[in-house]
Formats: C-alpha cells, structure tokens, sequence
C-alpha cells in the first residue's frame, strides 16, 4: 500500500509540475496587498507615485486575477513613469501577467510597454508594447496575456512603464495585473506535500516498539 501511495504520489506530481505557477520571489504579483490608492503598490518601486495607483477598477476595465491591479498614467512630456521591481527567478520558471494599454491622446504618439531585464546577461526583452498609432485614439485596448520563461537562473526586473509624446493634456495609461495566488498544479503540489507529512505522522504515531 506505501509503495503505492508514493507512486501515485510521484505520478500526480509529474503531471502537476508542469503546469505550476512561478515559485519567483516577486511581492505583491497580483496586488492584492496594495495598499489601495495612489503610490507604488507593496514591494514595487517608482519615481512618480502621484501617477500610479491599485485600484479594483478603472473606466471599463476590472481586475483579471483577483480583486485589485495596478494602473500606471504617463505624466509630463517626454518622461516615462515606470513601476518596477528587481526579483529572482530558477531556470525554466515561467510568470505571466495581464497588460492594457488605454490612450484618451489623439495626435500624439504616447506609448505603453512591459519587459523583463535580465542581470545575469544584462539583455532585456519586451513583453508587451503599444502606443497611439498601433492602437488608435482615444482606444481603450484590451486586456493581453503575456509570459516569461527564465533561460537561467537569477535576478531579473519587471519594468512597466508609460510615456506622453508630444504633450500632457490627454493621459494614457498602462494596465498590470498578475496571479495573486498559486495556479491548479501549484496546489496539487501543495496537498501532495502536506499528504506526505501527513501520512508520515500517521506511520509515526502507530509505530510500537517490541522489547525482547
């Protein structure tokens, strides 16, 4: 029964692994912890806190992963605001996120745009990016899925940011939001896990001792 219980244990993992979400050390992916309102959000970074902020909605848009997401407004002309965060990765893990780009602009070509910058090679690698011209005036675009698989392990940077081309009156803005919480095979791992150390604790407490 044992060997059995651990081979069904083995087995179910190895279809589960595949699907886990990133075990990367990001804070605050899905930004459930906020706080709720203007500034970075918990374990993120920016130079313009009056320009970004969590919100649980935002025009016509509503959160994709859980309650809250953040939304990131392009300020003066000609300077980007980023909302960042530097984070490890293992090799192979792959996170994802949901990105929108929503302009009001109509004439000039502001741009939004999420990347990964990689320390280990020093290269980056752009996620996502729009601007005016691709998307349209005015356009409120749609929610997009995108994903990163580390080629090595290390540190990396997620940098989201937004730019005004040309003036400031007409804003647009960058849209993030991410899994808060672990995906299906994630929590088959986890119950496995606590199974285990279940099952063991059983075994430990009928265990009798026979002295001769």
């Amino acid at each position: 029964m044992k060997k059995f219980l651990l081979a069904a244990a083995a087995a179910l993992a190895s279809l589960s692994a595949p699907q886990a979400a990133s075990a990367s050390t990001i804070v605050n992916a899905g930004f459930e912890a906020g706080p709720v309102g203007l500034g970075a959000p918990t374990g993120w970074f920016t130079l313009n806190p009056l320009r970004v902020a969590t919100v649980s909605s935002f025009g016509g848009y509503t959160a994709q992963e859980g309650s809250q997401f953040a939304v990131i407004a392009a300020g003066i002309q000609g300077i980007p605001t980023l909302l960042t965060q530097l984070f490890s990765m293992t090799q192979g893990e792959t996170i994802s996120f949901m990105v929108a780009f929503a302009t009001t602009e109509a004439n000039f070509n502001d741009f939004g745009g999420l990347g990964i910058f990689d320390f280990s090679n020093l290269s980056g690698t752009t996620l996502f990016s729009q601007s005016v011209s691709s998307v349209g005036a005015g356009t409120a675009g749609p929610w997009t899925k995108v994903s990163f698989t580390a080629p090595t392990s290390g540190f990396y940077s997620i940098n989201a940011t937004v730019q005004n081309v040309g003036n400031s009156r007409n804003p647009s803005y960058l849209l993030l939001d991410a899994p808060g919480v672990p995906e299906p095979g994630t929590w088959m791992l986890m119950l496995l896990g606590i199974g285990a150390v279940g099952f063991s604790m059983r075994r430990r407490r009928n265990l009798r001792v026979n002295f001769a």
